[in-house]
């Protein structure tokens, strides 16, 4: 993946970060190149990828002390409340867990609640610089087309988004089409302007909107044939 993020070929991913998370994590991000980072306050989530990836980040400490004072199902909610998918990462090494004031049987249970009650992934990983290769190996798996398709294009501002009342709903059905996300769908949206036309849009016309690649053309295509 650093090769990948590194080549020129690649236009940068966009990355943005709570400005209350460390900086040694923006430090290995940096060390990958070819990405623009920004640091600013998140109202969800420590890490937001291309408008199109939420994550929250954990230290097993910081876990344990979330579910004391209740920060922990507050920004659960407020994750699985989001548009954009998102999971949450629990970073740090099992030992660590024994230095809490938390059960096994309890910490498998407040998992199992993120994972089934908010239908949250809990991603596990040791220390920063695997949290970091966790974090875009998610992303890319998520984009469906791979890092190989993948673009940064700043999200138009458009008074017609303000104005149309069905735009949630009109992103929700093409967020049932695979690899198309709510950012995408939105770009889809504002070049079309309306669901029958990206339905009936031929393959090089879907082509034409930033960050649709081949493979998501193919696969829409394909099941509207159906």
């Amino acid at each position: 993946m650093p090769n990948l993020l590194k080549s020129s070929y690649y236009l940068p991913l966009q990355v943005t970060i709570d400005d209350r998370e460390p900086v040694a994590l923006e430090e290995e991000f940096r060390k990958l190149g070819n990405m623009i980072i920004h640091r600013q306050r998140l109202a969800v989530g420590d890490y937001l990828f291309d408008r199109d990836f939420l994550v929250e980040r954990k230290t097993i400490p910081d876990f344990c002390l979330s579910v004391k004072d209740g920060r922990l199902f507050k920004q659960a909610g407020k994750l699985a409340g989001s548009r954009i998918p998102g999971c949450i990462i629990l970073e740090g090494k099992t030992k660590d867990f024994k230095n809490t004031d938390f059960s096994p049987q309890a910490l498998q249970g407040i998992l199992l609640s993120m994972s089934l009650a908010f239908r949250l992934p809990v991603l596990r990983t040791k220390n920063i610089c695997e949290t970091v290769q966790v974090m875009l190996q998610s992303f890319k798996q998520l984009a469906g087309d791979g890092l190989g398709e993948h673009r940064f294009y700043p999200r138009p501002i458009s008074a017609k988004k303000r104005k149309d009342p069905f735009l949630v709903q009109k992103i929700h059905i093409l967020e049932g089409f695979p690899g198309i996300g709510a950012d995408k769908a939105e770009r889809l949206l504002m070049k079309f302007g309306n669901l029958q036309a990206v339905l009936t849009a031929c393959d090089k016309e879907l082509l034409s909107v930033p960050g649709i690649g081949e493979k998501t053309v193919n696969r829409l295509i394909e099941i509207l044939r159906k």
